[in-house]
């Protein structure tokens, strides 16, 4: 692939949370994420699969000392532009998920937000990311749903045009339980219940119905955040 591939595909990324379904989605994700992640100024932090940068830049600018993980290189140079900012806070390493080129103990927080749905080996990416985690820290991992209603819509339009997702694979909260162990999860959340062919009524007003979501049925929600202490 070229590199142009790559900095389309982030424009369409990027470009798609602008969009009402996009803004309804980015908020509640955003929430879950960072109510279990609990960032301190000061951290040391791994972001698992970092991309384009989209978390990695708010990590920096919450205080953390980061350090941004991909194997793509062209993802990584998009990821540097958007934290050009913290220059002092941020460095960025290609490496592959599956083998962390980091010591054990390395982190006081290890995170990754919708890149386990592109590894090869998810569950031996889940145990390399805690094998660098520190005693006392945590790690927080977020991944698409493979329950939801919007994992069978990517999988059928999938099947019909070239899409981000059209090799990704979608985890439920008990698929990552099981390759989580022995570890356990500590604490989890789950959300996104607006399917994506929701009128636009729906997705400006979401809070009642996603409450009720989040509180009934997490395992169903279209997002799922795991959060592992060691």
């Amino acid at each position: 692939m070229n590199g142009n591939y790559f900095y389309e595909l982030a424009a369409k990324y990027d470009a798609w949370f602008t969009t009402p379904h996009g803004r309804y989605v980015q908020h509640y994700e955003h929430e879950m994420i960072m109510d279990l992640a609990d960032i301190k100024a000061d951290m040391d932090v791994a972001d698992v699969g970092c991309g384009t940068g989209l978390y990695t830049e708010e990590l920096c600018r919450l205080g953390a000392k980061v350090v941004g993980i991909d194997i793509s290189p062209e993802m990584l140079e998009i990821a540097a532009k958007k934290t050009m900012l913290y220059q002092d806070q941020i460095k960025f390493v290609v490496g592959d998920a599956a083998s962390i080129p980091f010591y054990d103990n390395s982190f006081d927080l290890v995170f990754s937000v919708t890149a386990m749905e592109f590894f090869q080996k998810p569950k031996q990416c889940l145990h390399e990311m805690y094998r660098i985690l520190r005693p006392g820290g945590h790690m927080v991992v977020a991944t698409l749903n493979s329950l939801s209603l919007w994992s069978m819509q990517r999988r059928i339009k999938s099947l019909f045009t070239k899409t981000i997702f059209s090799h990704a694979h979608f985890y439920s909260i008990y698929d990552i339980s099981n390759m989580l162990k022995p570890h356990k999860i500590t604490a989890w959340r789950g959300g996104i219940f607006i399917p994506p062919f929701a009128p636009k009524l729906a997705i400006n007003n979401p809070e009642l119905f996603e409450r009720i979501g989040q509180k009934l049925v997490p395992q169903l929600g279209a997002f799922v955040v795991v959060r592992i202490d060691k």
